[in-house]
């Protein structure tokens, strides 16, 4: 009986280690599965490889939400401001002026309604 204990005891020591080394296993190949994947997509991305990339495209986002607040903060944009806003050259910016996108002029400066731009860009894809 004695034996029977202490066989019990070993393969659950045994089961034990072996979960233990699995577990490991599995958190280091998931660890180096994720550096790959960070390594491959700086690379797409442009970034040289850094730990920091998770940080570096958080930075980024938020920047870009930061400015698209600022710029639909206000009702009235500039040319570079309404280049911006809608994500076009200043050459696209005069094609959608010929095809009927309303602008004021204040002295030789062109200002954008926000609220213009939206319901032209509605229109023109409808």
């Amino acid at each position: 009986m004695k034996n029977t204990i202490e066989k019990s005891i070993e393969e659950k020591m045994e089961n034990l280690i072996t979960q233990s080394l699995e577990t490991i296993l599995q958190k280091n190949i998931e660890s180096i599965f994720d550096a790959k994947l960070d390594s491959f997509l700086g690379k797409k991305l442009g970034f040289s490889f850094d730990k920091n990339l998770e940080q570096i495209f958080e930075k980024k986002l938020d920047e870009t939400i930061r400015q698209h607040n600022e710029l639909t903060a206000k009702e009235w944009l500039n040319v570079q401001e309404t280049c911006d806003y809608i994500g076009i050259s200043y050459k696209g910016l005069r094609k959608l002026i010929d095809q009927g996108l309303k602008f004021t002029s204040i002295g030789r400066s062109k200002r954008f309604s926000i609220t213009e731009i939206n319901h032209f860009l509605k229109n023109v894809q409808a």
